[in-house]
């Protein structure tokens, strides 16, 4: 059968194997490089859960279950030049226009997984990932994980956080310092300076600060990312001070609400209010992508091992594996998700 790796004419026939040699090279053994790009084949043709059995099975047999156990949950190759390989190529792939950092549940494991996702025109991806154990700040994971700003290797980008009880002060500190763009969504309770009513430098919860100034709302249209329909907002924007920083309060009212239904903080002072409130939208548009692909990439739960380890080093081929799908479907010029299921499904029995 015909597959959109099968054919070397076409464009897609060789994305797993530029994938695998981009990801791999930083692997200094030869047999772990085989190891990766024989996983990484096996998370996009096995179907249900995306466990080492069912992988192994795609790939070899039931008898390579062990030696693929060992190489994510035992071995001691480091998963972060890995990801940071695949980050880079993903953005030289899909042209980003914006990351965002999002914290998801992982059920079976009673924790929090922080994600980073290249945002497309049409696609959204997973780059990296960073479990944070339950009861432990998220504040470390934040700052690593929204690494995405160096202008040495991909530029920077708008970086959208929804990362619920984070401290994101060391997280704005880093972005001031480093002159790169940040939108936070911020609790309606957090305390700020509101530098637009010289109330004599006191701090009010941001929500309060935001209907203080309701006057100056105005409507923005924007794209429901779960039904596709436009819809209308109002929405403001005082410049505060937070953290001793000089930032943007930016708030959303629908309808005829008094109170704001969201509150984010950002540096992107000079930038239109409508331009926020759509890129305030894109941790809606990851969760909706993530729903509509777990079933053809795997689900954050899907890794049985118990080590931390082990669970990064198969949430970074299984954000590769995301990947390589989007880009074979991108060269092959059809629109990921719900239109490429096809060629996906090829993709993963052609192995």
């Amino acid at each position: 059968m015909d597959t959109i790796f099968s054919r070397p004419a076409d464009p897609g026939s060789n994305v797993l194997d530029e994938l695998s040699e981009v990801l791999f090279a930083p692997l200094p053994r030869s047999d772990q490089r085989a190891k990766g790009a024989l996983y990484l084949r096996g998370l996009i043709a096995a179907q249900g859960r995306r466990s080492i059995r069912n992988i192994a099975a795609q790939v070899g047999g039931p008898e390579l279950a062990q030696s693929l156990h060992h190489f994510i949950a035992a071995s001691t190759w480091d998963w972060e030049p890995v990801g940071r390989a695949l980050q880079r190529h993903a953005d030289n792939e899909l042209r980003f226009t914006a990351w965002v950092v999002q914290a998801l549940p992982v059920p079976r494991r009673a924790s929090r997984a922080i994600g980073v996702w290249g945002v497309a025109s049409e696609v959204t991806v997973p780059v990296r990932w960073h479990l944070v154990p339950s009861g432990e700040t998220a504040a470390g994971c934040v700052a690593a994980a929204a690494r995405v700003c160096d202008p040495s290797t991909i530029g920077p980008r708008p970086v959208v956080l929804d990362i619920p009880g984070a401290d994101l002060r060391p997280v704005f500190d880093r972005y001031a310092r480093a002159g790169a763009p940040l939108l936070s969504a911020v609790p309606a309770g957090l305390p700020v300076l509101d530098q637009g009513t010289g109330r004599g430098g006191r701090s009010l919860p941001a929500a309060r600060v935001l209907q203080l100034h309701r006057m100056h709302r105005r409507p923005v249209e924007w794209t429901d990312p779960a039904t596709g329909a436009v819809r209308r907002s109002l929405v403001g924007g005082v410049r505060v001070e937070w953290a001793g920083l000089p930032l943007l309060l930016l708030g959303q009212w629908d309808a005829a609400q008094e109170q704001p239904v969201q509150c984010w903080l950002t540096n992107l002072m000079a930038t239109p209010l409508g331009v926020l409130l759509r890129l305030t939208k894109l941790p809606q548009r990851v969760e909706q992508d993530l729903a509509g692909s777990a079933s053809h990439v795997g689900a954050l739960d899907d890794y049985e091992g118990r080590g931390a380890d082990g669970w990064h080093r198969h949430m970074t081929l299984a954000a590769a594996a995301h990947v390589a799908q989007v880009v074979a479907a991108a060269r092959a010029r059809v629109r990921p998700w719900t239109h490429c299921m096809v060629s996906m499904e090829r993709m993963g029995r052609s192995f």
